[in-house]
């Protein structure tokens, strides 16, 4: 059996020339990331023996927690090559045609979604006070986020707006926003877009609520319990649909999982881990519930109430984001 380059023009390879160009791809990948992660802790350090940085405080450190896990996702990287068979490459002929059925699917949601959470962040940067973009976002926290004694005194609308906000500008926007379009428009294509929007304002709601009940003193931002529902959900499905996913689908699910338990673990301090174990059983029920067992029925196909569910999710979202906004800049007072 042979494999077509992506270049029709070139020749076609052997199926063992394949497998070595993808480990090698593998490989390159981790290198980059073993390359991001060293930099990252040598810089931290050098902080610490310059006298700059406390050592009690580098592992508070949002930077020194990333590169720590972008090594260790590098000497995974390196492990997984070694290991990577054609077996875990090579998707069956359902798979094939499955995925070719959704050649067409666009990420509007997704698009969406994402520029919301950037727009309030930006209107977030009025609102500080403080001169680093790195700083959290204590201010506006206290406006719009979850703020915990506030939502028992009835201010319920911030177990939706605190997903909105983001600290540690811009690190924790770009990592939640790569995190939302790549999760996001992976259910566009595989599932329906009403099931994204769904899960991210359903996931939002449960991580809020998890959180409030087991964090009661915590303050908390982020869209990441949303996007935990997500994953919760993606993982459903590579497990229900399993002979129509490209092989490692759950795997990579798995793995995903692992590394953000493992990162809330260690960084327990500046990390909701209730909201996003509240955020992920969220969209795992959903999958259970949504995701059909008969491979034969179409997983994409929706009806009519849950695609108007699909878009009053997305339309409250939006109001949400609206109303964090004018919240920001002091326009509503609530």
């Amino acid at each position: 059996m042979q494999y077509e380059k992506s270049d029709e023009n070139e020749s076609q390879i052997t199926p063992e020339e394949y497998l070595k160009k993808q480990k090698s791809a593998i490989r390159k990948r981790a290198f980059w990331f073993i390359g991001f992660g060293v930099l990252i802790l040598v810089f931290h350090f050098v902080a610490v023996f310059i006298e700059a940085l406390e050592v009690r405080d580098l592992f508070r450190s949002i930077f020194f927690i990333l590169g720590l896990f972008a090594l260790f996702g590098g000497v995974w990287g390196i492990y997984y090559a070694a290991k990577v068979t054609l077996q875990d490459l090579i998707p069956t002929p359902e798979a094939v045609e499955f995925l070719r059925q959704a050649r067409d699917s666009r990420a509007y949601f997704s698009y969406i979604l994402v520029g919301l959470i950037v727009v309030v962040t930006l209107f977030q940067l009025k609102t500080e006070t403080v001169d680093s973009l790195f700083a959290v976002g204590e201010q506006s926290a206290e406006i719009a986020g979850l703020v915990k004694p506030s939502v028992w005194q009835g201010e319920y609308w911030r177990l939706l707006t605190y997903a909105t906000l983001h600290g540690f500008f811009p690190l924790h926007l770009y990592f939640n926003a790569q995190a939302l379009y790549g999760f996001g428009s992976l259910i566009e294509f595989l599932s329906n877009r009403a099931h994204l929007a769904i899960v991210f304002l359903s996931a939002i709601v449960g991580g809020g609520l998890l959180s409030l009940f087991f964090m009661p003193e915590v303050t908390s931002i982020g869209a990441s319990g949303g996007i935990m529902g997500l994953i919760g959900y993606l993982a459903i499905y590579g497990y229900r649909r399993k002979r129509q996913l490209p092989p490692d689908f759950l795997k990579t699910m798995l793995i995903n999982i692992g590394f953000i338990a493992a990162f809330g673990i260690i960084a327990y301090q500046i990390v909701d881990n209730f909201g996003h174990l509240g955020g992920f059983i969220t969209g795992a029920i959903y999958g259970f519930v949504q995701i059909p067992k008969d491979l034969q029925k179409n997983p994409r196909s929706v009806g009519t109430i849950t695609e108007l569910l699909g878009y009053a999710a997305l339309g409250v979202f939006i109001f949400t984001c609206l109303l964090s906004v004018l919240l920001l800049l002091r326009v509503v007072k609530l």
